[in-house]
């Protein structure tokens, strides 16, 4: 099938919309480029100067080798600081001022302290030395978040959480929480 007419030649004005939206194009692709390429750069700030590239040459510390080594092998956690993660766990489960995806990072948190063994690697690196103490401040953190968006109300179910997280991350070697020590 043959089209009956032809299209008018393109006008100036045609061509100057066609140049300037290549143009923006491939501007768009450059800073595209630029962001993914300073991005994924790793970069470390030393004292007398700018950022620099860093090149990791730091090994893990012999504890964080230990756990990662120890860790696959993991007992569940049993005695009193299993106990403390259950009546949180408990108090959780009860607290209807969790948004769901916060509910879900505090018994995601819940089940790695309670079945060690389930902890990735990459967590076990992040989380450093004091791995217990270091989840429990991440379930305080969460509930501090959460809290906040409930405009720290003294009467929503996050404060009494809080306070017990505050006495795990205490005897966990973990600073506390300064926020839940209301009265």
């Amino acid at each position: 099938m043959k089209l009956s007419r032809k299209l008018p030649p393109p006008s100036k004005s045609d061509k100057r919309i066609l140049a300037a939206s290549v143009i923006i194009f491939l501007a768009s692709i450059v800073i595209v480029i630029l962001v993914i390429v300073t991005r994924t750069t790793p970069r470390q700030t030393t004292p007398d100067g700018p950022a620099t590239l860093a090149i990791d040459s730091n090994p893990l510390s012999p504890q964080i080798v230990a756990q990662l080594t120890a860790m696959p092998s993991a007992v569940p956690l049993t005695g009193p600081l299993a106990d403390d993660v259950h009546a949180v766990a408990q108090m959780v489960s009860n607290c209807s001022d969790y948004s769901q995806p916060r509910r879900d990072q505090m018994n995601q948190h819940i089940e790695w302290l309670l079945q060690p063994n389930t902890l990735p690697k990459e967590i076990i690196i992040a989380l450093g030395a004091n791995t217990n103490g270091r989840l429990i401040f991440g379930m305080a953190t969460y509930t501090l978040a959460q809290w906040g968006e409930k405009k720290k109300a003294p009467d929503s179910c996050l404060l009494p959480i809080g306070k017990k997280l505050n006495e795990m991350l205490v005897a966990n070697g973990e600073t506390p929480f300064p926020e839940f020590d209301t009265p």
